[in-house]
């Protein structure tokens, strides 16, 4: 398996990461299958632009969903559910508490659509087309199980513990089977062979306390929501990377003789290239304009 210093070609999805676990999707975009002796489980959604990708994957592995697993509801996390949704419409969705509270809000609706056709249209550009329109609604959560505290899926012969964290997002669910986490964006986005950047939006100090929480469980293969899975001594090198890296922008935002104003845009020019222009520039710029506020919340 390429290790994820560099640009992971799509020829290499799907991608296994044990006799159970499979890695879906494309480079920019992962998701996870585990498979028990009696159920399976679909970790992750991504956007609607590659979820004919996805099933084709699922078909190739003679897999099909019995749970779908929603991380937290970002748009690049949660549009593609609609078409899971249709597809494998027999499977239970499981999302984290104020999951359904954040993508019905007013504001969300416009937003999460907008977000999801210019992602559509960013896989396009990078030579992986969509086979269908972006999303028209937000996705229907109104028979999703709501996962508040650890929750644990036997699958048959192999376990997935689920269990909420702060930090990142409202309604964020870690997924654990053996030793290995998926921890979709609570240790940053990772930039391959260039760093991370720090995704703390609820929280810093919660953000932290996730880290360390992931740190402590000690994984052998960490498997962000994006730009492919962390193995071994990437993984411990990782998670400390996205420790170290949301201390060092705290201590920045809180040290800094730059206004807000001049603050944001350095951030938006450090920070918006190469995987992060699959999203609009609005998103990036929004995203450093609160990280700078729950920075200067942690220090307050």
């Amino acid at each position: 398996m390429p290790e994820p210093d560099r640009k992971i070609e799509s020829s290499s999805y799907p991608m296994p990461l044990s006799s159970r676990v499979t890695v879906l999707g494309n480079h920019y975009i992962n998701l996870f299958l585990v498979q028990g002796d009696q159920k399976t489980a679909l970790f992750e959604a991504g956007i609607s632009g590659m979820v004919d990708t996805v099933i084709r994957q699922l078909e190739h592995l003679n897999a099909a969903p019995d749970y779908l697993i929603i991380s937290h509801p970002h748009s690049d996390h949660i549009t593609g559910l609609p078409g899971l949704m249709e597809r494998f419409f027999r499977a239970q969705v499981l999302v984290g508490t104020g999951t359904r509270e954040f993508i019905t809000h007013p504001k969300a609706g416009p937003l999460m659509r907008a977000e999801d056709e210019f992602m559509s249209r960013g896989l396009a550009d990078r030579g992986l087309p969509p086979q269908r329109p972006p999303i028209s609604s937000i996705p229907d959560l109104s028979n999703a199980r709501e996962v508040a505290d650890t929750f644990v899926l036997d699958l048959g012969g192999i376990d997935l513990e689920l269990f909420p964290v702060a930090g990142h997002s409202p309604g964020n669910i870690l997924g654990r089977v053996k030793d290995m986490v998926f921890c979709s964006d609570s240790v940053g986005f990772h930039f391959p062979g260039k760093g991370f950047w720090p995704l703390f939006f609820t929280g810093a100090k919660e953000y932290l306390d996730t880290l360390a929480h992931i740190q402590a469980m000690a994984p052998a293969i960490v498997c962000p929501g994006h730009q492919g899975p962390l193995r071994h001594e990437s993984a411990t090198a990782g998670i400390q990377a996205g420790i170290d890296t949301a201390r060092r922008f705290i201590d920045r935002v809180t040290r800094t003789a730059l206004t807000d104003r001049e603050l944001e845009t350095q951030l938006f020019h450090e920070s918006y290239r190469d995987e992060f222009t699959l999203y609009t520039k609005e998103n990036i710029a929004n995203c450093n304009r609160l990280l700078i506020k729950r920075a200067r919340q942690s220090a307050a």
